[in-house]
C-alpha cells in the first residue's frame, strides 16, 4: 500500500518515538519531531487515517497512537534507515569468530552466542541441508580393553560419537570385516538410507562375524540417525524468559523451537538477505507478542541457514538488524572455508 509522503513521515516519527519511549505518541509530540510540521489538527487527521488503514492503534480515546505490527512492518520494509554497524561491534564479532574452533555443524550455534551476548536477546541459529548428508568416514577408536569410541563424520562436517563396551575383545579379523563393510556398504550413503532394513542386510553380510559385529553396526546406524537435515539451536535461554514475561510463555516458545520445522518455516518468510518476521503474522500463538530479526547465510548449494534474535515487537530494528546481518555475512565466509576443508 502506498502512503503519501506526509503519512510516511508521521508513521516513521511515531514508530521511532514509541520504540524509544514506550509511550503513545500524540499530535503535540509530533509537532516537535517533524520538520515543517503542519497544525496539530492536521496531524490528528493523518493519525486517524493511519489508524483506519491499520498502521496505528489508539490504546484509549484520549491517548496518542502506537504502531501496529502492520505499521512496524511497513516501517522496517519501506521507511527505516539501517544504522551502520559500529566499528567496535564489528571488531568484537571478528575477534570472537577468530576464536571459534569446532566442527562446521557447531559454528552457527557459536555465532548465535555472540549475537545473543551483544544484544542481550535470545538468538536462533538454523542450519538446513538441501539433501540428506552422506557418511564420509567411520572410525572405531579403542579406549580400553573392551571399550570403543565410534565416530561418524558426514560430508558436510557433522560429527557424532558414541562410547560403548563389548562383551569380549575386538580382534583383527572382525575389525577388518567391519571396515570392509563400512567402506563398501555404508560410506557414501545418505543418512536417511541407513534404516533398520538396510542394517539387517549389512549385518547378514558379516557372515561368521555377524553376532560379534551386530552391536557395533547397530551403534553405527543409531548414531547416523541422530544426524538431522535440519538443526536449530537457541542461545541465551535466560534472555528468553526475560522477554517472555513469564515461565509458561518461554516454555511454549522453547517447545516451538525444539520442534524445528515451525521455526524454520517462520524464518523462510525472510525474503531479502535480512529482515523482520512479526509473530502475529506467523500463525503461531507462541510468537504473537514477539518479533524475529534474522539474516540468511549459505554455502553454494550445500546448505543454507538463518541467524537471528527473538525480541519484543518494540525493538530497535535499525540498530539490531545490521548486527545480525554482519554476523550472518561473516558466518557465510567461515562456513564456506570449513566446507572446503571437509572436501579436501
Amino acid at each position: 500500500m502506498e502512503l503519501t509522503p506526509r503519512k510516511q513521515a508521521v508513521l516513521k516519527a511515531i514508530v521511532k518515538a514509541y520504540i524509544e519511549t514506550g509511550e503513545p505518541v500524540g499530535s503535540k509530540i509530533l509537532t516537535q519531531l517533524l520538520d515543517n510540521a503542519p497544525s496539530s489538527a492536521t496531524l490528528r487527521n493523518e493519525m486517524s487515517e493511519l489508524c483506519e488503514l491499520g498502521f496505528l492503534a489508539q490504546p484509549h480515546t484520549s491517548a496518542g497512537r502506537v504502531p501496529t505490527s502492520y505499521g512496524y512492518k511497513f516501517y522496517v520494509d519501506s521507511l527505516m534507515h539501517k544504522d551502520q554497524i559500529p566499528q567496535k561491534t564489528a571488531q568484537f564479532i571478528d575477534e570472537q569468530l577468530a576464536e571459534i574452533n569446532c566442527e562446521p555443524e557447531g559454528i552457527p550455534a557459536q555465532v548465535g552466542k555472540i549475537i545473543s551476548s551483544l544484544t542481550g536477546l535470545p538468538a536462533i541459529a538454523c542450519l538446513v541441508t538441501d539433501t540428506p548428508p552422506k557418511v564420509k568416514r567411520i572410525e572405531l577408536l579403542p579406549i580400553g580393553r573392551n571399550s570403543l569410541m565410534l565416530l561418524v563424520i558426514t560430508n558436510d562436517g557433522r560429527t557424532r560419537n558414541r562410547v560403548f563396551r563389548l562383551l569380549k575383545p575386538f580382534f583383527k579379523d572382525a575389525q577388518d570385516c567391519f571396515h570392509n563393510i563400512c567402506e563398501n556398504r555404508i560410506k557414501g550413503k545418505t543418512v536417511d538410507m541407513l534404516n533398520k532394513g538396510y542394517m539387517q542386510t549389512v549385518i547378514a553380510e558379516s557372515g561368521a562375524y555377524a553376532l560379534e559385529l551386530m552391536p557395533i553396526f547397530t551403534a553405527v546406524f543409531e548414531t547416523a540417525a541422530e544426524i538431522e537435515e535440519k538443526a536449530v539451536t537457541l542461545s541465551g535461554e535466560n534472555a528468553l524468559y526475560n522477554i517472555s514475561g513469564n515461565e509458561e510463555s518461554a516454555k511454549r516458545i522453547l517447545s516451538l523451537i525444539n520442534r524445528r520445522d515451525p521455526i524454520i518455516s517462520v524464518l523462510e518468510g525472510i525474503e531479502n538477505s535480512a529482515g523482520a518476521v512479526f509473530g502475529v503474522d506467523t500463525g503461531y500463538s507462541e510468537l504473537v507478542k514477539d518479533t524475529i530479526i534474522a539474516a540468511k547465510f549459505g554455502v553454494a548449494d550445500k546448505y543454507k541457514g538463518y541467524l537471528g534474535i527473538i525480541g519484543p515487537t518494540r525493538i530497535s530494528y535499525d540498530k539490531i538488524m545490521p548486527v545480525v546481518e554482519y554476523a550472518a555475512e561473516k558466518l557465510t565466509k567461515i562456513m564456506t572455508e570449513a566446507q572446503k576443508d571437509m572436501e579436501d
